[in-house]
């Protein structure tokens, strides 16, 4: 039998998080095809997602998602990184825009969010996790998926990036 303080350290090293890339799961096949959708931004202007013409990362989060929050900064790098060569959509998972807004001046992070308040998208693309990325390419074909929180400055994103450029 187990005495406390072995289950004290275990519980411990339980809760101790892991690498970012260890609890992303990355998807390059049997992803099929996924509908576009138009919806609006904080400014209340519609635009499609993914984005016509151009390759685009698009990313479903949500405020109460801790994964989404912490991988937000990294996601802001990678969008300045690349500039005008790709679109950062960042679609927001059922929250009402003063939720957003407040969260988005709070953690002073510049990104082009998108509302999903009815979670349309998740429910169509078959989101069951956040947060979850996808890449498309220039054009709309989803070329990668990313299920879970990813390290958005690491050689292996760069390559993700890299390869909605190349096609």
């Amino acid at each position: 039998m187990l005495d406390r303080r072995t289950l004290l350290a275990a519980g411990a090293a339980l809760a101790l998080p892991l690498p970012m890339a260890a609890r992303a799961q990355v998807d390059t096949t049997g992803l099929g095809t996924l509908a576009p959708f138009q919806l609006q931004d904080l400014a209340g202007q519609a635009q499609a997602v993914p984005a016509a013409g151009k390759p685009a990362i698009v990313n479903l989060w949500a405020t109460w998602c801790p994964p989404c929050r912490a991988e937000m900064p990294l996601l802001a790098t990678l969008g300045e990184l690349y500039g005008d060569k790709l679109v950062l959509q960042l679609v927001n998972h059922k929250e009402r825009a003063a939720t957003v807004q407040r969260f988005l001046q709070a953690s002073a992070t510049p990104l082009p969010v998108l509302l999903d308040p009815q979670g349309e998208v998740a429910a169509r693309w078959g989101v069951r996790v956040f947060p979850t990325t996808f890449g498309f390419d220039a054009q709309g074909r989803v070329r990668w998926r990313v299920r879970g929180e990813l390290d958005w400055s690491s050689a292996a994103a760069g390559r993700l990036a890299d390869a909605l450029l190349a096609r």
